[in-house]
């Protein structure tokens, strides 16, 4: 488990400048400052300027959690004032209609909160990060559609008491007469589509672009279930403050969806103008994407972000594709790596030179502004690794003391992309490359190769990292395999602010 060099290749990087091991141009400090001329490009061309990262508020996360905790507590406020807790104790049909209309209020709150998370408004997905922010969507889903459920299954109930009258005759009662029930109803068969997309076997079946498409119906869901309470439900109107509090929320909520998921990456993309300006073959079964446009400079971004892709070209031109930088990005270009298999990674491959790219983003939380410690190790497999090299780039432009370790997870030595760019950060002495090699073992540490799979978990990240506990540990890669390394981080002592992990869940 020592460090491996690997051998040189033509450099795709601009190489080191100043003998003291620092980039020539690059203060440590530094942020828009000029890089050398990178080999290939003529004397006097644009100089290279690293980007401005976006903005980060150490308070962000702090008032988003306050918020989501604030708008239950007001939830259940509303509920307890318009006689909730009275009703409770009032006979059988009163305590199910009463429940119904605490499980529809917490749902429905849920749901908007769901559509909120999805509508990528950066002041949230910043100070949260994609990855958390994708765990708690998912838990915030179903915890909605059983609040759903259960509010048409009491509510049903409960009238059906007052009434005398039968659960399904009741129910056809109320789906045909009361407002907006039809579309309510519509509206939750929508929402459960979504969430029986969402589980794990279903998931597996389906391409992503495919999902994400189906995803989409969410928001279609909420917007049919939940006028029929803006219109009809008690706790929405039996107050001023109830009415304004829902309407309120719904129509930022509405907002936020139109602004940062339409009009925001509309924007962007036009004032970028982003074309494809080269398409390498890069590894086994992958190619390297470059994109440039004329404002470049304008852009915030970070090493280890990712944008959501839609290169206009082709059938399937608008499906969009989230994939992670691979390059730290520049006024120069934004790179990507991706796989050719399937038949968008085909056509993207295939694509002609001046193609059209649409951008959403940047997203995700993989950056070097969260780094709280000195060293930085890097634990990537597959395209997974692709975030990684980009952090490790950046860390020599930023002029960063120390070599960052890169520990690599392959399953053949002929499965490697980016060698090019690990190879030249090797030769000048800013990276060291640990290469785990070799089938997945079956029977020890899942995330080690067969070989080493006798080593356990915590013990093989002490070995590999000697370091740990002077170091920030960024992992990127399939989500099983992510969610082992981070246990075994977690169980060698590296506390959760150390620790830094983006999923793929395809």
């Amino acid at each position: 488990m020592n460090p491996t060099s690997t051998t040189t290749a033509p450099p795709t990087f601009p190489p080191r400048g100043a003998k003291d091991g620092k980039r020539a141009g690059v203060p440590a400090t530094g942020r828009r400052v000029a890089g050398p001329t990178p080999p290939g490009r003529p004397a006097g061309a644009r100089p290279l300027l690293r980007l401005r990262p976006p903005a980060v508020r150490r308070w962000w996360t702090d008032a988003v959690g306050l918020t989501v905790w604030g708008t239950m507590l007001v939830v259940v406020a509303l509920w307890v004032q318009h006689g909730g807790v009275q009703a409770l104790g009032a006979g059988a049909a009163s305590s199910l209609s009463s429940l119904g209309r605490l499980s529809g209020l917490i749902g429905s709150d849920l749901l908007l909160l769901q559509v909120l998370a999805m509508a990528r408004v950066p002041f949230i997905e910043r100070s949260i990060g994609q990855d958390r922010l994708a765990r708690w969507h998912r838990w915030v889903g179903f915890s909605s559609m059983n609040l759903i459920l259960v509010h048409l299954v009491t509510i049903t109930i409960g009238y059906a008491l007052f009434d005398g009258s039968t659960v399904l005759r009741e129910f056809w009662n109320l789906t045909t007469n009361a407002p907006g029930m039809l579309l309510a109803l519509a509206g939750t068969v929508a929402i459960g589509m979504v969430s029986v997309t969402s589980m794990r076997f279903a998931r597996r079946k389906l391409r992503y672009e495919s999902w994400h498409l189906l995803h989409l119906y969410a928001y279609l869901g909420a917007g049919l279930a939940l006028p029929h309470q803006l219109w009809t439900g008690t706790d929405f109107l039996a107050s001023t403050a109830a009415t304004v509090y829902w309407w309120g929320l719904y129509g930022l909520v509405v907002l936020a969806v139109v602004v940062y998921r339409v009009l925001v990456p509309l924007r962007t993309s036009m004032r970028q103008n982003l074309r494809v300006t080269s398409i390498e073959p890069d590894g086994h079964g992958a190619v390297s994407i470059t994109v440039g446009g004329p404002h470049l400079d304008e852009l915030e971004v970070s090493a280890g972000q990712f944008f959501v892709w839609r290169f206009l070209t082709g059938a399937g031109w608008t499906r969009g594709h989230p994939i992670s930088l691979s390059a730290a990005p520049t006024t120069h270009a934004l790179r990507v790596t991706v796989g050719v298999k399937g038949d968008d990674g085909a056509r993207m491959a295939r694509m002609p030179l001046g193609t059209r790219v649409l951008v959403e983003g940047p997203y995700g939380r993989l950056r070097p502004e969260v780094r709280t410690r000195p060293d930085l190790v890097l634990v990537g497999s597959g395209l997974g690794l692709a975030p990684l090299i980009a952090l490790a780039q950046e860390a020599v432009l930023a002029g960063r003391a120390g070599t960052p370790l890169l520990i690599r997870r392959l399953r053949s030595s002929n499965d490697v992309s980016m060698q090019a760019d690990v190879d030249h950060l090797v030769s000048i002495g800013a990276l060291q490359v640990i290469d785990l090699i070799g089938p997945r073992s079956a029977l020890g540490t899942a995330w080690l190769p067969q070989k080493l799979g006798h080593v356990s978990g915590p013990d093989a990240v002490r070995r590999l990292i000697p370091q740990l506990a002077t170091s920030d540990v960024f992992v990127c890669g399939a989500a099983p395999w992510a969610e082992v390394v981070s246990a075994d981080l977690r169980a060698a002592g590296l506390p959760h602010t150390a620790l830094h992990v983006e999923r793929f869940s395809w």
